[in-house]
């Protein structure tokens, strides 16, 4: 509670000064914190999104460590490395989650039926 009081003091005089000493820059926080209710909640980081994978090809068709489809492996979405390149923005997964699992779900479709 105490630490919470704190910040918000010290929110507030940023918001007066329109000057974060902390962090020693200007800014644009318009509104003061002065009255409540408030509310809290016990937050911590967590992992969203690791990077890497397995690999595809364009059939959605897992690929060995020579480049050549596994047979019978499919896979999509974020168990796939490499389509995003070095990094993955939020939100970019859900367009390859359908393309990828669309061509792999037809492509185990057609296997199963020899």
């Amino acid at each position: 509670y105490h630490a919470f009081l704190a910040t918000l003091e010290c929110y507030n005089g940023a918001v007066e000064k329109q000057h974060d000493e902390q962090f020693g820059r200007t800014t644009a926080l318009r509104a003061p914190i002065n009255e409540g209710p408030f509310h809290a909640i016990r937050i911590a980081p967590g992992v969203h999104h690791t990077m890497g994978g397995v690999t595809i090809n364009t059939d959605g068709e897992v690929l060995n460590v020579d480049q050549q489809p596994i047979r019978g492996a499919y896979a999509a979405g974020e168990v796939v490395g490499g389509i995003h390149g070095g990094n993955r923005i939020g939100g970019n997964a859900v367009a390859d989650i359908i393309i990828f699992g669309t061509l792999a779900g037809h492509q185990a479709a057609k296997r199963a039926r020899g």
